[in-house]
């Protein structure tokens, strides 16, 4: 991969790291303010608890991508950044621009979901 386009992943994927970031800290205060503000009765209570168990969920994806984020800036300090980490084979440019953290070319990752919802079982993720 060209100089140039690592050099614009690692800027783009810094600022995704911030901005996701800037997020959490934000939920996190969220759930932090709606623990400090009391609640009068049951059912606000039950609405309260479940608001802040749904913060922390998002909490917990947007850790996981900045996780991701970082793996990805490691990859394009040791020179793997942009090669598919199942198959080897380069990850289209547009696929990186789109989602820089990606780890997996579309193929692998189609392999990968498909073997993830077998794994899961039938019903699994549906309503």
């Amino acid at each position: 991969m060209r100089r140039e386009r690592l050099e614009m992943s690692k800027k783009k994927l810094h600022t995704l790291r911030e901005d996701l970031l800037a997020e959490l800290r934000a939920k996190n205060a969220e759930a932090a303010a709606m623990i400090d503000e009391g609640v009068p009765d049951i059912a606000d209570q039950g609405l309260t608890e479940n608001i802040k168990g749904f913060l922390h969920l998002l909490g917990d994806a947007k850790r996981e991508e900045i996780l991701e984020i970082d793996e990805a800036l490691d990859r394009i300090r040791d020179g793997s950044y942009g090669s598919c980490l199942r198959c080897g084979d380069e990850i289209d440019i547009e696929r990186l621009q789109l989602l820089p953290h990606t780890r997996y070319c579309v193929s692998c990752k189609g392999i990968l979901e498909k073997e993830a919802r077998i794994k899961a079982g039938p019903g699994v993720g549906t309503l």
